[in-house]
């Protein structure tokens, strides 16, 4: 009961992963604002992940007004072999590695008699099917992190005015200042991360 009590005290930061106070307004050593994530979607981080904007996409536990548990769990059950869940919340190489090593070990069984023959004592083929299989463990420990509400989804603001305005048309409902101006801040954070990095590369340079 006591561990439980402690761990609704606190909550992960999803930019930089320190545990902060449940109440806390934001984090004190990246300095993200936790209402930005109100307005986060999950349908705008696949948009930015496929465009390699990774400087604007969040992984947090606590999921986005877009994307159903529900949904994601029967996914993970039923398709979590192929990685239908990761595929649904843009975690695409998460889903490829147990796609591959399913669809890998399904071609060995139907092809069994034909592979040991090239093979011979077949004890390659043995060596590269329970590597496999160690992979296809992540199917589980997934299930078990979405129970737990634990499993990691990404999250982006959507910062594209050409995109916002075809959700207003589509929808007849405009942004209110507030998350405009949460955009924002959003965009100055990630220049100033930007800059950092800079700085940082430029002292690493000039030292060696």
């Amino acid at each position: 009961m006591k561990l439980r009590r402690r761990e609704k005290q606190f909550k992960e930061c999803p930019r930089c992963g320190l545990k902060c106070l449940f109440n806390a307004d934001s984090c004190p050593e990246c300095g993200l604002v936790f209402s930005r994530l109100e307005i986060a979607t999950n349908a705008d981080a696949k948009a930015k992940i496929k465009r390699r904007e990774k400087e604007y996409i969040l992984r947090t536990s606590t999921l986005p007004t877009d994307v159903s548990f529900m949904k994601l769990l029967l996914l993970c059950i039923f398709g979590g072999l192929f990685g239908a869940h990761s595929f649904y919340v843009g975690r695409y190489w998460r889903g490829i590695i147990p796609l591959i090593s399913t669809t890998i070990l399904i071609f060995f069984v139907v092809f069994n008699n034909e592979m040991i023959a090239i093979d011979g004592t077949g004890q390659t083929l043995g060596m590269i099917s329970t590597l496999l299989g160690f992979t296809m463990m992540l199917w589980p420990i997934d299930i078990v992190l979405i129970l737990m509400k634990k499993f990691k989804v990404p999250v982006a603001i959507d910062l594209d005015k050409n995109v916002q305005a075809d959700k207003e048309k589509r929808t007849g409902a405009k942004t209110t200042d507030n998350q405009d101006n949460i955009r924002q801040e959003v965009l100055d954070d990630v220049n100033v991360l930007k800059n950092e990095n800079k700085n940082d590369t430029h002292k690493e340079e000039k030292k060696e």
